[in-house]
């Protein structure tokens, strides 16, 4: 398809019927068990991240308050920055199974 086949794409797109989520109670209860464990992990994972980003702003000002040294900063800072990269990767993987099981839940 070339730049200018935009006519394509969009019909292509509308021609593909949408499958519509297949209701949980339809599930077997082993993946109804595992999307909830799921989806309570991805609830965990968001709300760590959120508490990183407070504890990142919070470093912050303690070094512009005087409290850390650059170096402890820096140190600390890193920390937070390889668990805060743990927490993403986790939240896509969390993300990718749910989506496999057939979850269409709204994910944050």
């Amino acid at each position: 398809m070339g730049i200018f086949d935009r006519w394509r794409r969009k019909r292509i797109v509308t021609e593909t019927p949408a499958r519509p989520p297949t209701p949980i109670s339809e599930l077997s209860p082993e993946v109804q068990d595992e999307i909830v464990d799921l989806v309570a992990r991805y609830e965990r994972l968001v709300a760590r991240r959120e508490e990183l980003q407070q504890e990142r702003s919070d470093l912050t000002t303690k070094l512009d308050r005087g409290e850390l040294t650059p170096i402890e900063f820096r140190k600390q800072l890193m920390a937070k920055i390889q668990e805060a990269a743990q927490v993403s990767e986790n939240l896509r993987v969390t993300a990718a199974r749910l989506t496999a099981l057939g979850y269409r839940g709204v994910l944050r």
